[in-house]
């Protein structure tokens, strides 16, 4: 089983005993689960447009050009899509 899903069931409360094995004994359970793993994707999908088409050598101190800009925007509002205050 993937480490980083295990480790969300056990943030999540979903981890019983030591024979790996799930359980979902509320709905709150779930629903915490669900969080993790669609906060674990939206970040994964930010670092994507993050990286998109950036060389090693460009220079991003001055914010870089209009495609760089638009990469780290991307990646602001798939995070911002988590948040709910």
């Amino acid at each position: 089983m993937n480490q980083e899903l295990m480790d969300m069931a056990k943030q999540a409360g979903m981890w019983e005993g030591d024979n790996c094995e799930f359980v979902a004994n509320s709905e709150e359970v779930l629903e915490t689960f669900a969080a993790l793993v669609a906060e674990a994707e939206r970040e994964a999908c930010a670092r994507v447009c993050e990286t998109l088409g950036v060389h090693p050598a460009l220079n991003v101190y001055a914010g870089g050009p209009d495609w760089y800009k638009h990469g780290k925007e991307c990646a602001a509002e798939i995070r911002a899509r988590g948040d709910t205050k």
